[in-house]
């Protein structure tokens, strides 16, 4: 009885192996045959691809932004097609910024301006803007008139 269990678990061994090496035979013929012709036939049928948002969506899934991606861009559906190379770079600056030497060189590359007039203004997402702060500071006057009364 107990050479038969060996046997069995021989033949099991025997198959599994043999699944393997067909495997890995299958991943070589791939890799080194059908790939590189399969890639040429890719490359000349899309030599006429436009930029489609299924493309950016595509890319940008590659990319594999994290949640500080969704939080500057929103709904990638409705980012406008003018804001597509932003989307694209972004994702690529955010997979290369783990490091702030990646980060610069990633403005480097795309000739990013590293500081303009919109950095030293004051942001639309701040709490106060420059009218409400007018609005609630006194002006001069008021501030003359409050001396001139006490």
């Amino acid at each position: 009885m107990r050479e038969i269990h060996d046997l069995s678990f021989d033949i099991d061994r025997f198959l599994e192996d043999a699944a393997r090496a067909k495997q890995q035979l299958d991943i070589e013929r791939w890799r080194e045959e059908l790939r590189p012709r399969a890639l040429r036939l890719f490359a000349a049928r899309t030599t006429k691809l436009q930029w489609t948002r299924a493309l950016l969506k595509l890319v940008v899934r590659e990319l594999h932004p994290d949640d500080l991606f969704s939080e500057l861009i929103g709904n990638l559906d409705r980012v406008p097609r003018r804001r597509w190379p932003q989307v694209a770079a972004l994702a690529v600056a955010l997979r290369h910024s783990w490091r702030q030497h990646g980060l610069a060189q990633i403005v480097r590359s795309l000739h990013v301006p590293r500081q303009s007039a919109e950095d030293n203004a004051p942001s639309r997402h701040t709490k106060h803007s420059r009218r409400s702060a007018r609005k609630s500071s006194p002006s001069k006057r008021e501030g003359r008139k409050s001396r001139r009364t006490k």
